[in-house]
């Protein structure tokens, strides 16, 4: 139960900050947009990205706690989630229109001295990369949307509209996944003149359109966008050949996709249906990796297809059928690189997961405990529970211990309300961030519209005992303050 309250502490100190990081973007913003020169925007500009990393910060532990199974209530959680991916946003906005000075010195002197293709080419560098990332924020949103109603759903079965919009949002993200690699396979080819601007220019109305409108219920997609792109060539396109006409990707591909014959040295072309295909595949996946890593894919199949010497043979060769790779060259062929501090504590927060796994039993009402054989009590005993014991005035007449200990070990009683409802008659008050009661020990010696400051004695309830702390702030956003009736 400590380590329960200890994290909702954690949580409301995060919700805190990006409360209080919202409100800061807030002004910055408000402080650009009214700055009168250029030395003031940039001032803000600094500020500005300055505030939405420290809430990207805190936007990348919310989807910690959010992907936990320990927290059963996320909804606050993913709206703050929503909140800073709205202000990231925003920033784009300002990153945009602030990352070309057209009418500063260096501005002017580039447009002289930048070629209309090259300048042409740029800008439409610009407008993929652009486009790729508001698919991607869009993405995160839908993503976030569906764990959002997932957690609903789970609560209350058989809600057929939630389970139609989550499997919706599927369709859109899959539809989005599809698109972003499309446009990413379109930015390397484009980056590598493999593909002309007026091609992009052609398709640009069709994504935007899609990006705009996708979520509209009249909405019908173009299927057919990239099919004048010729995407499936660009593998064979993007390959460099040597002036002798064979590169080590050449050796590459003759060397796994064209069977060695039992008969003869010379190679056995490839049938059309299967070697163009798995040449395609094969220079695809050459052309965007690493040159080490083609370099050692290379040599293991050199060394497994020993690409004979040349001349007459006098005994037939052996058939090659397969290659066997490492499984660990193909996924890190510099070797393994350590995690960071972030990584470890997401792999101790997935692994601390299993050792939590929730029980169908969780789910069910706490059921009221009947004993089969009850113990008989001697008739000096009370029989019933005492007169008036369910009233104020009974618990008024309690230690103050025994009304701390009904409030933390009766949770979600009658009894709990009661107790609590004496400890305030008490001049007792419950701080909801610190998931304690405060008692003032003297006057405070500052008293303001949002806290007081002084000195305050504390039941602090893990060491089970009254406290004194001094110089304390105590801020009354969160005192418990409502009228127990």
């Amino acid at each position: 139960m400590a380590d329960k309250r200890k994290l909702q502490g954690e949580i409301d100190r995060c919700l805190k900050k990006v409360a209080e990081g919202v409100e800061q973007f807030e002004d910055i913003w408000k402080k650009l947009h009214n700055a009168a020169n250029a030395n003031q925007k940039e001032k803000y500009e600094a500020d500005l990205k300055k505030e939405i990393k420290k809430l990207q910060r805190l936007r990348d532990q919310i989807k910690t706690w959010v992907a936990s199974n320990e927290i059963k209530d996320k909804r606050q959680l993913v709206e703050n989630r929503k909140l800073i991916e709205t202000q990231m946003e925003r920033f784009k906005v300002v990153e945009r229109e602030t990352k070309t000075k057209a009418y500063s010195k260096e501005g002017l002197g580039l447009a002289q001295k930048v070629d209309p293709a090259q300048k042409e080419k740029e800008e439409t560098e610009q407008w993929l990369t652009n486009t790729i990332d508001t698919l991607n924020m869009q993405v995160d949103q839908f993503e976030s949307e569906v764990e959002s109603l997932s957690v609903q759903t789970r609560k209350k079965k058989g809600d057929k509209e939630k389970q139609d919009r989550i499997e919706e949002l599927k369709r859109l993200i899959e539809r989005h996944r599809h698109h972003i690699l499309m446009l990413e396979t379109i930015l390397r080819m484009l980056d590598n003149d493999s593909i002309q601007v007026d091609a992009i220019h052609k398709i640009k109305d069709d994504v935007e359109y899609y990006i705009d409108s996708s979520q509209d219920p009249d909405f019908e997609e173009n299927e057919f966008i990239y099919d004048d792109l010729d995407l499936e060539e660009i593998p064979t396109t993007l390959m460099a050949t040597s002036p002798q006409g064979h590169t080590e990707d050449d050796m590459f591909l003759q060397s796994s996709s064209t069977p060695t014959s039992t008969t003869s040295s010379s190679p056995i072309p490839p049938s059309p249906a299967t070697g163009t295909t798995v040449n395609r595949f094969l220079s695809f996946f050459l052309s965007s990796q690493s040159s080490l890593l083609r370099i050692s894919v290379i040599f293991l199949l050199t060394q497994n297809h020993p690409s004979s010497p040349p001349g007459p043979t006098s005994a037939p060769q052996p058939a090659v059928s397969e290659v066997n790779l490492p499984p660990s060259l193909g996924a890190c062929p510099l070797g393994p690189t350590p995690l960071t501090k972030e990584q470890l504590y997401q792999q101790a927060m997935q692994e601390s997961t299993w050792t939590h796994m929730p029980h169908p039993s969780d789910s069910e009402r706490i059921r009221q405990y009947l004993m089969r054989n009850p113990c008989p009590t001697p008739p000096f005993h009370h029989q019933v529970p005492p007169h008036h014991s369910d009233s104020i005035e009974f618990y008024q007449r309690l230690s103050t211990e025994t009304l701390f200990f009904i409030f933390y070990y009766l949770e979600g009683t009658k009894a709990q309300y009661l107790s609590a409802k004496a400890l305030k008659k008490q001049s007792w008050r419950f701080h909801t961030k610190y998931m304690m009661w405060f008692q003032r020990h003297e006057e405070p010696k500052t008293i303001t519209d949002e806290f007081e400051q002084g000195t305050y004695i504390y039941f602090d309830y893990e060491k089970w005992g009254q406290r004194k702390k001094e110089g304390f702030t105590f801020e009354y956003r969160y005192l418990e303050d409502r009228d127990l009736q």
